[in-house]
């Protein structure tokens, strides 16, 4: 069985230096060269690490752990996940995840036990993972938010910004020619629920000062009896907006459901805006024109925040980094020069 002094012998350095560059160790620097020389030596010898007493010597193992409490089936976890699994691997991790119910006291005894070096938490609402969070910062294990926002020290977030996105989707439902711009909301709390809504009410007083804001909820599309109030609005010429932002792709394709039975035409006679891109979007009879998240640089940047300060052993700084949300233009908006869409029809 080959050794790290063996490797020493062979790289002409300490055993500590080989120990520093095996355990890829960021409390002491080591050059280029000599890094290079030991990882050289190791190879040539035909040595496997043994990584179970690695981490028993760094007090963390080369796994982090994602938490989620929602969207384990949804787009938008799917490109995150991937994400995270591309980053851990470029840095010789390996992600393990955790669906987090109500137990918290074990789920909190599961990943000390399994030496995890540090956190990411998907979910809706922070709330839910705060005790957890707070356990494992208690025990040195570093955490971090993805796509939403936490609320406890130490613990930065990423997220895409939600207000901005819906600003920019107003703004492009306005520039379209669109003068009668409602938003299509959903009861709750969330984060990105309020900020979206604050987005779409910022660029309606830049925009269309003189037009009151009108938020319609999308909460009743579970209910399909109670959907009676927004057909009664479509079907009305004199009353329906010429423009409805979604703040989730999901109530638009109810809407192209509703403009299909009420004979209504997208986007001549109703632009639509989604947020998320899910897929579908693309391939629905009108390509439904949406807000694209950078979901893919938030798990890039979660994963390498968390392993970075687990290699330097410290807690992460916190504070939100919102990444730039952007308008993916398809057919479902007019278009500004004629004033008529790409579709006439769905």
């Amino acid at each position: 069985m080959i050794t790290l002094k063996d490797i020493a012998a062979a790289s002409g350095v300490s055993s500590a230096t080989v120990s520093y560059v095996m355990n890829r160790s960021a409390k002491v620097k080591i050059s280029a060269p000599t890094r290079k020389k030991v990882l050289a030596a190791a190879k040539r010898l035909g040595y496997e690490p043994n990584e179970l007493a690695r981490s028993v010597r760094r007090g963390y193992s080369n796994v982090i752990a994602l938490v989620c409490t929602t969207g384990l089936a949804s787009d938008y976890f799917y490109n995150i996940f991937n994400s995270i699994c591309r980053t851990a691997t470029a840095r010789d991790y390996a992600v393990k995840v955790h669906a987090l119910e109500n137990d918290t006291p074990a789920a909190l005894k599961m990943l000390v036990e399994q030496r995890v070096a540090g956190v990411l938490f998907h979910t809706s609402d922070f709330n839910k993972c705060r005790e957890l969070a707070l356990g494992l910062q208690k025990r040195g294990i570093p955490v971090a938010a993805v796509n939403c926002r936490a609320n406890i020290p130490d613990c930065p977030s990423f997220a895409s910004d939600d207000r901005g996105g819906a600003r920019a989707a107003v703004r492009h439902l306005y520039d379209a020619g669109c003068r009668n711009i409602a938003c299509m909301t959903h009861r709750g709390t969330y984060d990105y629920i309020l900020l979206r809504n604050e987005g779409y009410r910022e660029a309606m007083r830049e925009l269309l000062p003189d037009r009151p804001p009108v938020l319609l909820d999308g909460t009743v599309f579970h209910h399909r009896e109670k959907t009676n109030s927004i057909r009664k609005l479509l079907a009305d010429p004199s009353e329906r907006p010429d423009g409805i932002f979604c703040i989730a792709d999901g109530h638009a394709f109810h809407l192209y459901q509703l403009a299909y039975e009420l004979g209504i035409r997208i986007p001549e006679e109703l632009s639509i805006v989604g947020y998320g891109n899910l897929s579908g979007s693309a391939d629905a009879m009108v390509p439904l024109t949406t807000v694209q998240q950078p979901f893919e640089e938030m798990g890039r940047l979660a994963a390498e925040t968390v392993i970075d300060a687990a290699g330097a052993g410290k807690m992460p700084d916190d504070g939100i980094t919102e990444l730039p949300a952007s308008v993916l233009t398809r057919a479902s908006v007019k278009q500004a020069e004629t004033g008529r869409g790409t579709r006439s029809e769905i």
